[in-house]
Parts: C-alpha cells; structure tokens; sequence
C-alpha cells in the first residue's frame, strides 16, 4: 500500500468474486473510469466558474489539465490507482484544489444531505454530479461493489454511502430550471389552434413547444425537418431539456465554417495574422454541433450560437494560460501550443 497523501491520487476498489481473483469484467472497469473522469471534469469547471451548461461541453484544457491517468493495479481485490492530471505535468494549484475538491464532495456523500448540498450550492452541479456518482456503481448482474479511496487506500465513499445519491431526486434543490437558450429537434408535429409543436429529441424523447405567432410561417418552410429553435428552456436536474416556450426564432441547420478573425480578452484586442478556421458538423444521432481548427480546439454545443461562444471562450483560455503563460511551468507540448498562439497572434 502507498503512503501518498497526493489529493491527486485515487483508487477504484473492487469487491466481488470476480475481483477477488483479480480479474473484472471490462464493463465495469471502463464504466468506472469514464464516469470518475466525469465528476473531476464537473469539478474542475465548477472550480473555475463555469456554468453547467444544458450540455456538459469540457474544453481542451480541462481535458489536458485534468485528464485521468490509470496505473498498474495493486494487490487487493481489482485496485486500479489513478491519478488526477499526467505525471509529466508540472503540478498546478488548480490541479490540486480540483483534487482536494474530489475528496471533499465525495466524502460527503457519506455524511448528511446538508453535507453535499453545502459542498455543490449550484443545483444544476448537483444533479450532473449525482447521476456521475450512480452511474459509477458496477451493474447488479455484475455482484461487484465499488469503493473509491485515497492514494492509501482509505475509503472515501462506499457502495453502501450513496443513501443521498439514490434519495436525491426528491429533493426540492432539483426544481426544473427555465432559461432562455437554442436547441436542435426534428419537427414532427405542430397543433396551429394551441401555437404548439412537438420537436424529437436524443434518445427518441419528444419535447412539448409552444411558438409566438410569428415563428409560424418559419415552422411551415421545415415540415420534418431538423429546425433550431429558441425559446424558454425547461431542464430537469441533469441539465437535460423538457419543454420549450415561447420559441420565437427558429433557423435551419447550419455546418458552414466558422472563422474568428480576433479575441477580446482583458479590455485587449487580440488580432490573427489570418483568420482562424474552424469545421463544423452537425451530429444527426445526438442532435449537436461540434468543431474543430488551430491548436487542437475540438468542442461541440447544442446550438450554432453556443458554439461560436464556446471557441471564443475556449481561445481566451489558452491565451491566458498559454500565450500569456510562464513556459517555465509549461510541459513540452505546451510550450509548442504557446508559442503556435504567440505566433499566429503576432506576440
């Protein structure tokens, strides 16, 4: 056993028949590590004050600054060591304190509801927070019990813990927020007496609209079709949408490329010697635009609008991490990044 106290160190312990001859089956074992590396990903963009948006977008730098990073296992049932961030990487405050914050939220899923809810204020964190925690547990059918523990194999949050997590969805803090906002659906009904719609979403969901009068013309030209609507979005606790009011603007599906030609960041214009270049798609499946350009921005949205602002938010990051940055801190392929940026912005 390690005698690291790094709040960037975990373990995913497991217990079961399976487990106790160290095997598992790689269902569990893939599950485990996507949803751990949800929660840190949902942590660090509450650290830095990000909102939860309707869709969880993760930016490149997030992915980079706080990726997971799997070990051997270790003596002892299935105990796979992870770490927070790539051993290559100089270690940062921000890493730490997501890591520290990982500790913090998951113990307290073992105390009172008070203990979480004070943790996560945000509404909307907790519930994406509370779906990443249960879904980490094995399937039934598996017999596996999964235990997250510290660098030293002290547990932080048991199987048996998670009585807020499984009772959560009662609880008044998860009340549907409404806000203004744009998504895409496929129209496959509308009902002209009541001004209403019915747009298909992912999964085969069906989202209930309403319409102002002056939306229905543009409603008519998309007769099943794939429209972008905007209106007064009701989101359940995931952050996932239910209904739509009022929708007022409604636009065809648009995969034509974006260019930004200049970044506002810190009362500062910053201008590209040419146009940066960015390809955009449309997922059919999953119903949301993604892009990809210069310096290895790749990111998706649920409207056209969300995603332009996701890049230019995206791009003053690395301006300010990068560009801006002390390369004495950086890795190599940061450096390489930050001085693509200085050039390509004439710094």
């Amino acid at each position: 056993m390690t005698t690291s106290n790094d709040p960037r160190e975990l373990r995913l312990h497991f217990d079961g028949p399976m487990a106790d001859d160290h095997m598992l089956p790689a269902e569990a074992l893939v599950n485990a590590i996507r949803q751990v590396q949800r929660i840190v990903h949902l942590l660090a963009k509450e650290h830095r004050g990000e909102p939860a948006g309707k869709r969880l977008t993760v930016s490149a730098d997030i992915k980079e600054r706080f990726g997971l990073v799997c070990k051997l296992p270790v003596v002892g049932g299935y105990d796979l060591p992870v770490t927070i961030g790539a051993p290559t990487q100089a270690v940062s405050d921000e890493v730490l304190a997501v890591g520290e914050r990982f500790h913090a939220v998951s113990g307290s899923l073992t105390r009172d509801r008070d203990a979480f809810d004070d943790l996560v204020p945000d509404a909307r964190y907790r519930g994406l927070l509370v779906d990443a925690y249960k879904a980490t547990q094995p399937l039934p059918h598996l017999g596996l019990d999964l235990t997250i523990e510290d660098g030293q194999g002290n547990a932080i949050l048991r199987s048996g813990h998670l009585e807020y997590v499984h009772n959560s969805r009662t609880d008044a803090a998860f009340s549907n927020p409404i806000e203004r906002g744009r998504l895409v659906g496929m129209l496959v009904r509308m009902e002209f007496a009541k001004q209403s719609i019915a747009l298909a979403y992912r999964d085969g969901r069906i989202l209930k609209a309403t319409y102002v009068a002056e939306s229905e013309a543009a409603l008519l030209r998309h007769p099943r079709d794939l429209v972008q609507v905007r209106g007064d979005i009701c989101y359940d606790a995931a952050g996932e949408p239910v209904s739509i009011g009022d929708i007022d603007e409604v636009a065809e599906v648009d995969e034509s490329p974006v260019q930004i030609e200049e970044i506002v960041y810190d009362d500062r214009r910053y201008v590209a010697s040419t146009p940066l270049h960015f390809d955009v798609a449309f997922d059919r499946g999953d119903l949301f635009y993604e892009a990809q350009g210069p310096f290895g921005i790749l990111l998706s949205a649920d409207s056209r609008e969300d995603l332009v602002d996701a890049l230019r938010a995206e791009l003053r990051l690395i301006l300010r991490d990068y560009a801006e940055g002390d390369p004495g801190n950086m890795s190599s392929d940061a450096k390489k990044l930050r001085d693509q940026m200085r050039s390509r912005f004439g710094l």
